[in-house]
């Protein structure tokens, strides 16, 4: 049998759907594609995103996503204008120029590139 992962999907914890709406649409610029009572689909840059709903604040302070991008720089940029000083490009010892973005909730969004 030759079966093989096809596709891996991020699921953080939201502490509230509204604000969790607001930012992953208009600071990430995602598009909401789904939204049920527990759970919001998002679709950022071709990949899915899902938030499920959290009571807990020590879960998603504790949760994060990495995603690698081939174009740091350029994506640093986006953020930047949004975010302004909240975000940092940084060379990292493991090889990898990266940068944060935590959420409304507290997931924290590592974006990183290997350095060349």
């Amino acid at each position: 049998m030759n079966s093989k992962i096809t596709q891996i999907i991020s699921q953080l914890p939201s502490l509230d759907f509204e604000k969790s709406k607001q930012f992953y649409q208009e600071i990430l610029g995602g598009k909401l594609v789904g939204e049920y009572e527990d759970l919001l689909i998002f679709l950022w840059d071709d990949n899915e995103i899902h938030l499920w709903k959290c009571n807990e604040k020590i879960v998603p302070e504790n949760s994060s996503c990495y995603i690698r991008v081939n174009d740091i720089e350029a994506v640093f940029e986006r953020y930047k204008k949004i975010l302004g000083d909240k975000i940092a490009l940084k060379n990292q010892p493991w090889g990898m120029r990266e940068f944060y973005i935590i959420d409304d909730s507290g997931n924290l969004f590592k974006f990183g590139q290997p350095i060349q």
